[in-house]
């Protein structure tokens, strides 16, 4: 919205508004767009992941299903906007070239919001910063160890006490 009332502001203030602010609304504008995208685009797939229970053979299949049409989607976004969204700026004005991802951004919020009952809400155990500082500190331990030569050995054993864990298949591509 701070960047589409960029794009407006001489258009409503006319000869009089300060080109300072206008500067200022449009650099804002932009990095807080940057911010916003760099913060949403792992929270979806997250939420999104979260939606389908993995144990189950039908919501596996329904899950593999969204990230397609999710993907599918994000593409034929930056399309429409890569040609559509520019064609209008250059050819009709800035204004509603920006309103247009504006209005859309607003509209895919309220169905957002509108769906917030239905999702199902993983709870979190701990601390997100513990598990990542427990990795880190593994990881610089394990630095200089030597990789087994049977891959099988890598894999997470599931104990009675932590519940069912998914084993994650080794390669040997990245070796």
């Amino acid at each position: 919205m701070i960047l589409t009332g960029s794009a407006l502001l001489p258009l409503l203030m006319g000869l009089s508004y300060n080109r300072g602010i206008h500067r200022l609304t449009a650099y804002l504008g932009l990095y807080l767009i940057a911010l916003g995208s760099g913060g949403i685009k792992p929270c979806v797939c997250s939420l999104g992941a979260d939606q389908f229970d993995a144990a189950d053979p039908v919501e596996r299949v329904t899950k593999a299903s969204f990230f397609n049409w999710y993907y599918f989607s994000v593409n034929i976004g930056s399309l429409l906007s890569a040609t559509v969204v520019v064609w209008v700026q250059d050819n009709i004005g800035w204004g509603l070239g920006f309103a247009i991802p504006t209005v859309l951004m607003l509209s895919g919020l309220a169905v957002f919001v509108a769906g917030r009952k239905v999702y199902r809400y993983q709870r979190v155990e701990g601390s997100p910063l513990t598990r990542v500082s427990q990795v880190l500190v593994a990881a610089v331990r394990n630095y200089h160890l030597v990789l087994p030569e049977d891959s099988s050995a890598l894999h997470q054993v599931p104990s009675p006490t932590e519940g069912n864990h998914c084993k994650i298949q080794h390669t040997s591509q990245f070796r």
